[in-house]
């Protein structure tokens, strides 16, 4: 018997929990419930968060790394399906219809459905996803050895990077250069993607539950509505719009 179209499994991990690079020969598609995540493939560092999807195409090389009060509902895609949908890692806007969508593909509730049932929840699912829009929550990860450290280092705590200037003192390369590099690979200079790798890091914090004053604080600003500025400016949303979308998407869950 071959792999259903759509198959879902709900998980709960450790805080911290690293998964190295590995690739499936399934689609994977992945909303939390709960935290976030980070999904990295070769080229770009994707983050998840309750308001957001992520695609994974079969074959596709990715490391995973979870965040606190973390729940991920995973959704397998055999390979067939995973034709219709898009060849690259994406983040995705959540919906209630999608969330609905996602978890009626948990055996529980497959078991008390027809199969003409299921085959109808599978095509409208795939149609969501077709249609999904796509949001900026990734970033580009520079591969050129001289700034390779240095982004890895903001990626891992980028509250601790206070400025650009004191990130980038013990570069083994001119600022000229090291500007440069990070335009060439990453398409930003180092501030615009400093503030990127801020906003996920802000992101992830949301989603596990903490106050935006104290991540705004955490990230370095003064105020609650200076960051707030940051965070629009860069994703086009408030960071409290990302908590109703939050709290829908658990009630819809549940």
């Amino acid at each position: 018997m071959g792999r259903p179209r759509f198959l879902g499994e709900v998980v709960k991990s450790v805080s911290g929990e690293h998964s190295d690079w590995h690739s499936h020969d399934f689609g994977q598609l992945i909303s939390s419930t709960r935290g976030s995540m980070y999904v990295g493939t070769a080229h770009r560092v994707l983050l998840l968060s309750p308001a957001m999807a992520i695609w994974i195409p079969p074959d596709a090389e990715h490391w995973m790394r979870t965040g606190l009060n973390n729940e991920m509902l995973y959704v397998d895609v055999n390979r067939e399906e995973a034709k219709e949908l898009n060849s690259d890692c994406h983040i995705m806007a959540m919906t209630p219809l999608l969330s609905a969508l996602m978890h009626a593909t948990l055996p529980t509730q497959a078991a008390v459905r027809t199969s003409e049932h299921t085959d109808a929840l599978h095509r409208l699912l795939r149609c969501e996803l077709v249609a999904g829009k796509d949001v900026p929550l990734s970033v580009v990860m520079p591969s050129d050895k001289r700034i390779h450290s240095f982004a890895q280092t903001a990626l891992e705590n980028p509250a601790l990077v206070d400025s650009v200037d004191s990130w980038l003192i013990n570069a083994a390369a001119s600022r000229k250069t090291i500007e440069r590099l990070f335009i060439a690979e990453t398409g930003m200079t180092p501030a615009r993607w400093l503030r990127h790798i801020r906003i996920l890091h802000a992101v992830s914090q949301i989603s596990a539950g903490q106050k935006i004053s104290s991540v705004a604080f955490d990230m370095g600003y003064d105020s609650t509505s200076a960051f707030s500025y940051m965070f629009r400016k860069t994703l086009g949303v408030t960071p409290r719009s990302f908590l109703p979308n939050t709290a829908i998407l658990r009630s819809t869950a549940e």
